[in-house]
């Protein structure tokens, strides 16, 4: 299981000696993970997301107990070169630097305004000490509304950490950042990406699935009500029953949304391309045979869709495996959603 925001919000609840997060920080060489993946470990080693996998990752667990015990937080380097050949247990060839967080119960409130904020879908900045001078102790956390810069809450640091945030500019990017003589870890969290699953039929139930595992927030919508229940897709949050021909009025569209069209006749789809095009989301994806959805492109373009738009449409959808399935072409799907939502930014 991913680490997740949720997790430890809950994990705090039920701590009596708080937990530690452990978060890549810097990286070079080959390395499995990259910079920002996070790993919650408790008190008894048990942990919820990973760094890696390893002799890495276990040298991680044991500091990040000490860590636990002590109170503290602390930034480590783990070196994977490997020195001793095919038989080292560590032969990526590279380091990494992690910064073990700890948080107390008491820092529960933190997880909870991380928690609300995203839920809501809005977007959200944590600033992390890494290293500082006196009075700005490593591992002190501050949450900052990402566009204003206004503070929104703040633990261990001096001054409520009013300081620290003017000093941060929200046009700064994110990462490892020099503010106030501080080291400090900059994340923005982003809220869960939203898929919206077109169409209720065999297809939908593997695809809803897998989108869990990979943890998106999923929404069905079919006009069927046999189709469309909560029993079919326990993984979706959301299972609505509603025409086609008018889904406006549900406001799915956001950037993080990933629409999939996979509806039983490509008259809906062509119906769902003329109310989502022109509105805002990550990915737009139809299914059916390369002949057939090029027709419904072309109708869209005779119409005066904008070319570019139409172009953009992911369709056939899905990676080409050959996939014959309902399971097989649900992984179709997911790969490219996937490669679209993990793109490097440019």
């Amino acid at each position: 299981m991913e680490f997740s925001w949720e997790t430890l919000a809950d994990t705090l609840a039920e701590s009596a000696t708080g937990i530690a997060i452990c978060t890549i920080i810097d990286k070079q060489g080959s390395v499995p993970r990259g910079v920002g993946t996070r790993m919650l470990v408790q008190a008894d080693g048990s942990i919820r997301g990973t760094i890696g996998g390893g002799i890495g990752e276990h040298d991680i667990i044991m500091q990040a107990r000490q860590a636990i015990s002590s109170r503290e937080s602390l930034v480590v380097k783990i070196s994977l070169a490997g020195e001793q050949g095919l038989d080292s247990p560590a032969i990526c060839g590279g380091w990494f630097q992690t910064l073990i967080s700890y948080w107390s119960r008491e820092e529960r409130f933190l997880a909870e305004k991380i928690v609300l904020k995203l839920d809501a879908g809005d977007p959200i900045t944590l600033l992390e000490i890494i290293s500082g001078s006196s009075g700005f102790p490593t591992g002190a956390k501050l949450l900052l509304e990402p566009n204003s810069g206004n503070l929104l809450a703040a633990f261990g640091v001096p001054d409520g950490g009013k300081e620290l945030a003017r000093a941060w500019q929200p046009e700064q990017k994110h990462g490892v950042l020099s503010l106030k003589g501080c080291q400090v870890l900059v994340t923005p969290l982003m809220p869960r990406p939203r898929m919206v699953v077109f169409g209720a039929g065999h297809l939908a139930i593997p695809l809803v699935e897998m989108a869990s595992w990979c943890d998106f927030d999923i929404t069905v919508i079919d006009d069927r009500q046999e189709f469309a229940s909560p029993h079919r897709f326990p993984r979706a949050r959301k299972v609505i029953v509603a025409p086609m021909e008018n889904i406006r009025e549900l406001s799915l569209s956001s950037r993080s949304s990933y629409f999939i069209l996979i509806t039983r006749e490509h008259r809906y789809d062509d119906m769902l391309l003329r109310q989502l095009l022109g509105t805002p989301y990550a990915y737009l994806g139809m299914i059916g045979s390369r002949r057939r959805t090029m027709s419904v492109k072309k109708r869209l373009l005779d119409d005066g869709f904008p070319a570019h738009e139409v172009q953009a449409i992911h369709a056939p959808i899905g990676l080409e495996i050959n996939a014959q399935t309902p399971e097989e072409i649900a992984i179709s799907i997911m790969a490219e959603v996937i490669a679209v939502k993990n793109r490097p930014l440019h």
